[in-house]
Protein backbone atom coordinates (compact mmCIF):
# COMPACT_ATOMS: atom_id res chain seq x y z
CA UNK A 1 0.00 0.00 0.00
CA UNK A 2 2.86 2.38 0.71
CA UNK A 3 4.59 1.31 -1.92
CA UNK A 4 1.14 2.23 -4.50
CA UNK A 5 0.73 5.59 -2.46
CA UNK A 6 4.54 6.04 -3.40
CA UNK A 7 3.93 5.91 -7.21
CA UNK A 8 1.11 8.04 -7.31
CA UNK A 9 2.95 10.14 -5.86
CA UNK A 10 6.02 10.97 -7.82
CA UNK A 11 3.76 10.43 -11.13
CA UNK A 12 1.85 13.39 -9.65
CA UNK A 13 5.33 15.52 -9.16
CA UNK A 14 6.07 14.43 -12.82
CA UNK A 15 3.21 14.35 -14.63
CA UNK A 16 2.71 18.05 -15.33
CA UNK A 17 6.48 19.41 -15.98
CA UNK A 18 7.38 16.19 -18.15
CA UNK A 19 4.41 13.55 -18.55
CA UNK A 20 1.96 16.26 -19.95
CA UNK A 21 4.15 18.34 -21.88
CA UNK A 22 5.88 15.38 -23.73
CA UNK A 23 1.87 13.89 -24.63
CA UNK A 24 0.85 17.36 -25.48
CA UNK A 25 3.71 17.43 -27.98
CA UNK A 26 2.89 13.69 -29.57
CA UNK A 27 -0.88 14.38 -29.78
CA UNK A 28 0.07 18.10 -31.40
CA UNK A 29 1.78 15.93 -33.96
CA UNK A 30 -1.15 13.63 -34.60
CA UNK A 31 -4.57 15.15 -34.76
CA UNK A 32 -2.88 19.51 -34.01
CA UNK A 33 -4.99 21.66 -36.51
CA UNK A 34 -3.16 25.15 -36.96
CA UNK A 35 -5.27 28.15 -37.95
CA UNK A 36 -5.66 30.09 -40.92
CA UNK A 37 -3.27 33.65 -40.78
CA UNK A 38 -3.82 36.49 -43.24
CA UNK A 39 -4.02 40.68 -43.04
CA UNK A 40 -6.71 42.31 -41.13
CA UNK A 41 -7.97 45.50 -41.18
CA UNK A 42 -9.07 45.48 -37.73
CA UNK A 43 -8.89 48.24 -35.05
CA UNK A 44 -6.91 47.88 -32.19
CA UNK A 45 -7.21 49.07 -28.53
CA UNK A 46 -3.81 48.76 -26.29
CA UNK A 47 -4.58 49.02 -23.05
CA UNK A 48 -1.82 49.67 -20.25
CA UNK A 49 -2.37 48.57 -17.24
CA UNK A 50 -0.89 50.70 -14.39
CA UNK A 51 -0.26 51.49 -10.79
CA UNK A 52 2.83 53.68 -9.96
CA UNK A 53 4.71 52.96 -12.75
CA UNK A 54 6.16 56.72 -13.33
CA UNK A 55 9.82 54.68 -13.74
CA UNK A 56 8.81 52.79 -16.84
CA UNK A 57 5.26 54.30 -18.47
CA UNK A 58 7.12 57.27 -20.86
CA UNK A 59 9.23 54.35 -22.42
CA UNK A 60 6.41 51.83 -22.14
CA UNK A 61 4.25 54.72 -24.60
CA UNK A 62 6.68 55.22 -26.51
CA UNK A 63 7.51 52.16 -27.42
CA UNK A 64 3.63 51.54 -28.31
CA UNK A 65 3.87 54.96 -30.94
CA UNK A 66 6.77 53.25 -32.81
CA UNK A 67 4.65 50.30 -33.23
CA UNK A 68 4.16 49.02 -36.71
CA UNK A 69 0.33 49.46 -37.48
CA UNK A 70 -2.03 51.93 -39.60
CA UNK A 71 -2.42 55.43 -37.55
CA UNK A 72 -6.01 55.51 -37.63
CA UNK A 73 -6.72 51.73 -36.67
CA UNK A 74 -4.86 52.14 -33.05
CA UNK A 75 -5.81 53.36 -29.84
CA UNK A 76 -3.77 53.42 -26.62
CA UNK A 77 -5.89 53.42 -23.57
CA UNK A 78 -3.74 53.52 -19.84
CA UNK A 79 -5.56 52.58 -17.53
CA UNK A 80 -4.29 54.19 -14.23
CA UNK A 81 -5.90 52.43 -10.86
CA UNK A 82 -5.24 55.07 -8.04
CA UNK A 83 -1.64 56.11 -9.17
CA UNK A 84 -0.12 58.30 -6.30
CA UNK A 85 3.39 59.35 -8.25
CA UNK A 86 3.90 61.10 -11.72
CA UNK A 87 2.42 58.33 -14.07
CA UNK A 88 -0.77 60.05 -14.81
CA UNK A 89 1.12 63.59 -15.67
CA UNK A 90 3.68 61.96 -17.53
CA UNK A 91 1.16 60.36 -19.81
CA UNK A 92 -0.83 63.91 -20.39
CA UNK A 93 2.22 65.37 -21.39
CA UNK A 94 1.99 63.15 -24.41
CA UNK A 95 0.27 65.61 -27.47
CA UNK A 96 -0.49 62.37 -29.51
CA UNK A 97 -4.46 62.07 -30.16
CA UNK A 98 -4.08 57.98 -30.26
CA UNK A 99 -3.65 58.31 -26.63
CA UNK A 100 -5.83 58.70 -23.79
CA UNK A 101 -5.65 57.95 -19.72
CA UNK A 102 -8.15 56.54 -17.61
CA UNK A 103 -7.33 57.87 -14.15
CA UNK A 104 -9.32 56.39 -11.19
CA UNK A 105 -8.60 58.09 -8.78
CA UNK A 106 -8.53 55.40 -6.11
CA UNK A 107 -7.70 51.65 -5.74
CA UNK A 108 -10.25 49.47 -7.29
CA UNK A 109 -7.80 46.38 -8.40
CA UNK A 110 -7.06 45.69 -11.77
CA UNK A 111 -10.01 43.63 -12.91
CA UNK A 112 -12.67 46.28 -12.04
CA UNK A 113 -10.84 49.13 -13.78
CA UNK A 114 -10.41 46.49 -16.96
CA UNK A 115 -14.45 46.10 -16.62
CA UNK A 116 -15.44 49.89 -16.55
CA UNK A 117 -12.79 50.73 -19.87
CA UNK A 118 -13.13 47.65 -22.15
CA UNK A 119 -16.88 48.70 -23.12
CA UNK A 120 -15.41 51.95 -23.85
CA UNK A 121 -12.74 51.32 -25.90
CA UNK A 122 -13.06 51.86 -29.83
CA UNK A 123 -10.53 48.44 -31.14
CA UNK A 124 -12.13 45.35 -32.46
CA UNK A 125 -9.42 44.11 -30.89
CA UNK A 126 -8.46 44.65 -27.29
CA UNK A 127 -4.50 43.95 -27.03
CA UNK A 128 -4.09 44.25 -23.11
CA UNK A 129 -0.29 44.48 -21.46
CA UNK A 130 2.07 45.83 -18.36
CA UNK A 131 4.00 49.11 -18.32
CA UNK A 132 7.27 47.35 -18.00
CA UNK A 133 6.74 44.59 -20.94
CA UNK A 134 8.13 46.63 -24.35
CA UNK A 135 6.77 45.28 -27.83
CA UNK A 136 8.77 44.54 -30.85
CA UNK A 137 7.60 46.72 -33.89
CA UNK A 138 5.88 44.38 -35.83
CA UNK A 139 3.54 42.67 -32.21
CA UNK A 140 0.73 44.14 -33.55
CA UNK A 141 0.53 43.08 -37.02
CA UNK A 142 1.24 39.48 -35.41
CA UNK A 143 -0.88 40.03 -33.40
CA UNK A 144 -4.43 40.74 -36.08
CA UNK A 145 -2.82 38.17 -38.89
CA UNK A 146 -4.57 35.42 -36.19
CA UNK A 147 -8.05 37.37 -35.82
CA UNK A 148 -8.06 36.74 -39.65
CA UNK A 149 -9.29 33.31 -38.75
CA UNK A 150 -13.15 34.04 -37.25
CA UNK A 151 -12.40 30.81 -34.75
CA UNK A 152 -10.26 32.66 -33.13
CA UNK A 153 -11.40 34.53 -29.92
CA UNK A 154 -8.49 35.08 -28.33
CA UNK A 155 -4.36 35.36 -28.62
CA UNK A 156 -1.49 35.24 -26.38
CA UNK A 157 2.30 35.26 -26.94
CA UNK A 158 5.16 35.32 -24.12
CA UNK A 159 7.43 36.92 -22.36
CA UNK A 160 11.11 37.20 -22.72
CA UNK A 161 13.47 38.77 -20.63
CA UNK A 162 16.54 41.53 -21.21
CA UNK A 163 20.51 40.00 -20.34
CA UNK A 164 21.94 42.43 -17.95
CA UNK A 165 24.43 42.83 -20.99
CA UNK A 166 21.90 43.59 -23.51
CA UNK A 167 19.56 41.62 -25.76
CA UNK A 168 17.13 39.52 -25.04
CA UNK A 169 16.53 35.76 -23.90
CA UNK A 170 13.80 33.51 -22.74
CA UNK A 171 12.99 33.14 -18.52
CA UNK A 172 15.10 29.42 -18.52
CA UNK A 173 13.45 26.21 -19.05
CA UNK A 174 10.16 26.33 -17.30
CA UNK A 175 9.49 29.53 -19.71
CA UNK A 176 10.27 27.46 -22.68
CA UNK A 177 8.25 24.57 -21.26
CA UNK A 178 4.97 26.31 -20.63
CA UNK A 179 5.37 28.32 -24.38
CA UNK A 180 5.83 24.85 -25.96
CA UNK A 181 3.45 22.89 -24.15
CA UNK A 182 0.76 25.94 -24.89
CA UNK A 183 1.32 25.96 -28.24
CA UNK A 184 0.82 22.22 -28.51
CA UNK A 185 -3.09 22.85 -26.52
CA UNK A 186 -3.16 25.46 -29.26
CA UNK A 187 -3.09 23.11 -32.21
CA UNK A 188 -5.48 20.67 -30.57
CA UNK A 189 -7.80 23.29 -29.15
CA UNK A 190 -7.22 25.37 -27.11
CA UNK A 191 -4.62 26.75 -25.11
CA UNK A 192 -4.35 27.06 -20.73
CA UNK A 193 -4.72 30.43 -19.25
CA UNK A 194 -3.11 33.93 -21.69
CA UNK A 195 0.32 35.86 -20.61
CA UNK A 196 -0.77 38.87 -18.80
CA UNK A 197 1.58 40.84 -20.14
CA UNK A 198 0.58 40.05 -24.02
CA UNK A 199 -2.73 38.88 -25.06
CA UNK A 200 -4.96 40.37 -26.92
CA UNK A 201 -9.24 39.48 -27.46
CA UNK A 202 -12.12 40.17 -29.67
CA UNK A 203 -13.78 42.82 -27.96
CA UNK A 204 -17.42 41.34 -28.75
CA UNK A 205 -16.32 38.29 -26.67
CA UNK A 206 -15.14 40.36 -23.23
CA UNK A 207 -17.37 39.83 -20.65
CA UNK A 208 -17.52 41.86 -17.14
CA UNK A 209 -15.14 39.93 -14.60
CA UNK A 210 -15.50 40.08 -10.75
CA UNK A 211 -13.10 42.04 -8.96
CA UNK A 212 -11.02 39.21 -7.78
CA UNK A 213 -11.31 37.60 -11.10
CA UNK A 214 -7.95 36.79 -12.11
CA UNK A 215 -8.22 38.71 -15.83
CA UNK A 216 -5.53 36.44 -17.62
CA UNK A 217 -6.82 33.44 -17.10
CA UNK A 218 -10.72 33.74 -17.01
CA UNK A 219 -10.93 36.05 -19.67
CA UNK A 220 -9.57 33.20 -22.30
CA UNK A 221 -11.97 30.52 -20.51
CA UNK A 222 -14.91 33.07 -21.04
CA UNK A 223 -13.32 33.31 -24.61
CA UNK A 224 -13.67 29.40 -24.47
CA UNK A 225 -17.29 29.16 -23.18
CA UNK A 226 -18.26 30.81 -26.27
CA UNK A 227 -17.24 28.47 -28.56
CA UNK A 228 -13.98 30.35 -29.71
CA UNK A 229 -10.86 29.25 -29.51
CA UNK A 230 -7.33 30.70 -27.40
CA UNK A 231 -4.55 30.08 -28.86
CA UNK A 232 -0.57 31.08 -28.39
CA UNK A 233 1.41 32.80 -31.69
CA UNK A 234 5.14 32.28 -30.36
CA UNK A 235 5.88 35.00 -32.58
CA UNK A 236 4.11 37.38 -30.55
CA UNK A 237 6.16 37.89 -27.66
CA UNK A 238 7.26 41.04 -25.34
CA UNK A 239 10.70 42.29 -23.32
CA UNK A 240 10.56 42.72 -19.84
CA UNK A 241 13.47 43.14 -17.41
CA UNK A 242 14.05 40.43 -15.42
CA UNK A 243 13.24 40.22 -11.64
CA UNK A 244 15.94 39.27 -9.22
CA UNK A 245 14.08 39.70 -5.86
CA UNK A 246 12.94 36.00 -4.63
CA UNK A 247 10.50 37.50 -2.03
CA UNK A 248 8.55 39.60 -5.06
CA UNK A 249 8.10 36.49 -7.13
CA UNK A 250 7.19 34.34 -3.99
CA UNK A 251 4.39 37.34 -3.30
CA UNK A 252 3.63 36.99 -7.03
CA UNK A 253 3.13 33.08 -7.07
CA UNK A 254 0.75 33.27 -3.88
CA UNK A 255 -0.93 35.84 -5.27
CA UNK A 256 -1.56 33.86 -8.88
CA UNK A 257 -2.30 30.72 -6.81
CA UNK A 258 -4.78 32.55 -4.37
CA UNK A 259 -6.91 33.80 -7.48
CA UNK A 260 -6.39 30.84 -10.01
CA UNK A 261 -7.78 28.39 -7.21
CA UNK A 262 -10.85 30.37 -6.95
CA UNK A 263 -11.58 31.17 -10.85
CA UNK A 264 -11.24 27.21 -10.98
CA UNK A 265 -13.46 27.15 -8.23
CA UNK A 266 -16.45 29.11 -10.00
CA UNK A 267 -15.85 27.89 -13.48
CA UNK A 268 -15.78 24.47 -12.32
CA UNK A 269 -17.88 23.50 -15.45
CA UNK A 270 -14.76 23.61 -17.55
CA UNK A 271 -13.40 20.62 -16.27
CA UNK A 272 -16.53 18.47 -17.98
CA UNK A 273 -14.74 16.86 -20.91
CA UNK A 274 -18.86 16.22 -22.31
CA UNK A 275 -18.93 20.19 -22.58
CA UNK A 276 -15.35 21.24 -23.12
CA UNK A 277 -13.67 18.16 -24.35
CA UNK A 278 -9.93 17.82 -24.70
CA UNK A 279 -9.52 21.76 -23.12
CA UNK A 280 -11.36 19.91 -19.70
CA UNK A 281 -8.16 17.60 -19.75
CA UNK A 282 -5.32 20.56 -20.18
CA UNK A 283 -7.11 22.42 -17.70
CA UNK A 284 -7.30 18.95 -14.72
CA UNK A 285 -3.25 18.43 -16.24
CA UNK A 286 -1.92 22.11 -16.56
CA UNK A 287 -3.39 23.72 -13.61
CA UNK A 288 -5.04 20.91 -11.05
CA UNK A 289 -2.62 18.32 -10.81
CA UNK A 290 0.40 21.33 -11.30
CA UNK A 291 -1.58 23.09 -7.95
CA UNK A 292 -1.63 19.97 -6.16
CA UNK A 293 2.32 19.57 -6.38
CA UNK A 294 3.20 21.22 -2.99
CA UNK A 295 1.48 18.14 -1.33
CA UNK A 296 2.78 15.04 -4.05
CA UNK A 297 6.23 16.48 -3.53
CA UNK A 298 6.06 16.44 0.22
CA UNK A 299 4.14 12.60 0.37
CA UNK A 300 6.73 11.59 -1.99
CA UNK A 301 9.49 12.67 0.91
CA UNK A 302 7.35 11.32 3.58
CA UNK A 303 6.66 7.61 2.07
CA UNK A 304 9.88 6.91 0.75
CA UNK A 305 11.74 7.65 4.32
CA UNK A 306 9.01 5.54 5.55
CA UNK A 307 9.92 2.93 3.13
CA UNK A 308 13.82 3.72 3.10
CA UNK A 309 14.36 0.62 5.30
CA UNK A 310 12.97 -1.71 2.75
CA UNK A 311 14.85 -0.36 0.13
CA UNK A 312 17.92 1.41 -0.99
CA UNK A 313 16.07 2.42 -3.90
CA UNK A 314 13.85 4.53 -1.36
CA UNK A 315 17.17 5.94 1.03
CA UNK A 316 18.56 7.13 -2.72
CA UNK A 317 15.64 8.36 -3.22
CA UNK A 318 14.83 10.31 0.21
CA UNK A 319 18.57 11.29 -0.03
CA UNK A 320 18.20 13.23 -3.63
CA UNK A 321 15.08 14.73 -2.68
CA UNK A 322 16.96 16.44 -0.10
CA UNK A 323 19.89 17.77 -2.20
CA UNK A 324 17.16 19.15 -4.34
CA UNK A 325 15.85 20.83 -1.51
CA UNK A 326 19.47 22.01 -0.30
CA UNK A 327 20.45 23.03 -3.86
CA UNK A 328 17.48 25.37 -4.03
CA UNK A 329 18.23 26.93 -0.46
CA UNK A 330 21.38 27.49 -1.80
CA UNK A 331 20.35 29.25 -4.98
CA UNK A 332 18.13 31.46 -2.58
CA UNK A 333 20.63 33.04 -0.25
CA UNK A 334 22.69 32.89 -3.16
CA UNK A 335 25.17 30.81 -2.18
CA UNK A 336 25.58 28.28 -5.22
CA UNK A 337 24.88 29.74 -8.68
CA UNK A 338 24.00 28.13 -12.20
CA UNK A 339 21.91 26.76 -13.60
CA UNK A 340 20.65 23.64 -11.79
CA UNK A 341 20.58 25.93 -8.56
CA UNK A 342 18.17 28.72 -10.35
CA UNK A 343 16.01 25.54 -11.33
CA UNK A 344 15.67 23.96 -8.20
CA UNK A 345 14.96 27.33 -6.52
CA UNK A 346 12.35 28.30 -8.73
CA UNK A 347 10.62 24.97 -7.72
CA UNK A 348 11.16 25.70 -4.15
CA UNK A 349 9.60 29.02 -4.10
CA UNK A 350 6.78 27.84 -6.30
CA UNK A 351 5.84 25.29 -4.19
CA UNK A 352 6.06 27.02 -1.27
CA UNK A 353 3.90 30.29 -2.69
CA UNK A 354 1.53 27.42 -3.62
CA UNK A 355 1.41 26.45 -0.16
CA UNK A 356 0.52 29.46 0.96
CA UNK A 357 -1.79 30.36 -1.92
CA UNK A 358 -4.00 27.69 -0.80
CA UNK A 359 -4.10 28.37 2.23
CA UNK A 360 -5.46 31.99 1.77
CA UNK A 361 -7.56 30.56 -0.24
CA UNK A 362 -9.17 27.58 1.81
CA UNK A 363 -8.93 30.72 4.44
CA UNK A 364 -11.66 33.04 2.13
CA UNK A 365 -8.65 35.56 1.75
CA UNK A 366 -8.83 36.60 -2.03
CA UNK A 367 -6.02 38.75 -3.34
CA UNK A 368 -7.78 41.40 -5.16
CA UNK A 369 -5.04 44.32 -5.55
CA UNK A 370 -2.61 43.93 -7.72
CA UNK A 371 0.88 45.47 -7.52
CA UNK A 372 3.57 45.17 -10.42
CA UNK A 373 6.16 42.92 -8.47
CA UNK A 374 9.11 45.54 -9.29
Amino acid sequence: MMVTSFIILLFMVVYPYVLFPLLMFVLSRVIGKTWVRGDSNLKISVIISVFNEEAVIREKIENTLKLIYPHELLEILVVSDGSTDQTNQIVSSFADSRIKLAAFPDRKGKTACLNQVVPEAKGDIIVFTDANSMFPADALLKFSRNFACEEIGLVTGWTKYRKPGGGEESVGLYARLEMVTKMAESLVSSCVGADGAVFAIRKNLYRPLQDYDINDFVIPLNVIGQGKRVVLDRDVFCIEQPGDNESKEFSRQVRITNRTLGAIGRNIRFLNPFLYGSFAFFLVSHKVVRFLVPFSFAGTLITAALLSNESLYFAGFVIVQLFFICFGIAGIVKIINGQLTQLCSFFLITIAAQLVGWLRWATGKADVMWKPAR
